[in-house]
């Protein structure tokens, strides 16, 4: 099997590894280049860099953020990276001498569960990582959706209400990432408490010390995650939700969603079935490992 140059490209930090039959090897992460310039020069220095340590690679898969036609390999946009906006990935090829194959970061997950994880077998599911945002993955038919537009499973994008400047809906409050997101989650709390910050380290100490403050606040993100995952299965009627990023690897966040679906379906009466929630099986791995399952997958039908 190819050894390829594995890149998980997210706001704050790039994580990387290679990736073979023995698996994710060489390890590492470095800082994102800033998001707000549009010059993509120091973005492509640091991949070049990163890959000046991987020794020979025959190809590099790439999970990004943003719309991404991967048939294409063609970002239309790159989320909060404002330099990686209608990019045509060939260039990339050409500029690192080797063939690329990029998808969505959110469906990089999808496709690492559906592959080797616990949406194996499912014919249809969902993936939900939480993180700075709220990343989603479709899972339908047996196969990770894209949709018309490339927006299926654009959970980052769903509002719970109007937005303030219809204009310019996904710098409102009303996104469901600003209120339910693991950073959104930590500065409720850090609100909550009084003090200036927390991280999830700290949130479930608290937690798992009967702050009673924290709890409250916690069960209220729970609920209203309940109520996305309601409208999910309104839409969708998934065999299995998967809750991906670092928090899902506490157990207490896996139940706290959980105990939140049952409670707001029950009061349905019988009318809403309970759907399977568990933990991603990878973790912060997912993106890598998804990246890697697709690029083997395009190289398959190209």
């Amino acid at each position: 099997m190819k050894r390829l140059a594995v890149l998980d490209v997210g706001g704050s930090a790039i994580k990387y590894c290679t990736m073979s039959d023995s698996g994710l090897e060489d390890k590492g992460q470095v800082p994102t280049p800033d998001g707000k310039s549009h010059d993509p020069e120091a973005f492509l220095e640091t991949i070049e860099g990163i890959l000046s340590r991987m020794g020979d690679v025959e190809g590099l898969a790439l999970s990004m953020p943003g719309e991404i036609d991967a048939s294409r390999k063609y970002i239309r946009t790159g989320g909060a990276l404002l330099y990686n906006y209608d990019v045509d990935v060939t260039e990339w090829e050409r500029r690192f001498g080797l063939t690329i194959e990029v998808e969505n970061d959110a469906r990089c997950s999808a496709i690492a569960e559906l592959a080797r994880g616990n949406l194996q077998g499912v014919d249809c599911g969902v993936v939900l990582a939480f993180g700075t945002g709220i990343g989603g993955g479709v899972v339908a038919g047996g196969k990770v959706l894209r949709g018309a537009h490339l927006f299926a499973g654009e959970a980052s994008k769903v509002l719970t209400s109007w937005p303030e400047d219809p204009r310019d809906p996904i710098a409102s409050d009303q996104l469901w990432s600003s209120s339910c997101s693991t950073k959104s989650l930590c500065q409720r709390v850090a609100r909550a408490k009084g003090v200036d910050s927390c991280d999830g380290r700290q949130l479930f100490g608290w937690l798992g010390d009967g702050d009673e403050v924290v709890a409250g606040v916690f069960r209220q993100v729970c609920d209203e995650i309940a109520v996305q995952i309601h409208n999910i299965q309104c839409w969708l009627d998934p065999e299995r939700i998967c809750l991906g990023g670092g928090i899902s690897q506490n157990p207490l966040f896996v139940e706290g969603v959980r105990d939140a679906h049952r409670r707001f379906n029950a009061s349905f009466g019988d009318v809403f079935p309970e759907t399977d929630i568990v933990a991603c099986r990878f973790f912060n791995d997912a993106n890598l490992i998804g990246a890697f399952e697709h690029f083997l997958a395009m190289q398959r039908s190209r």
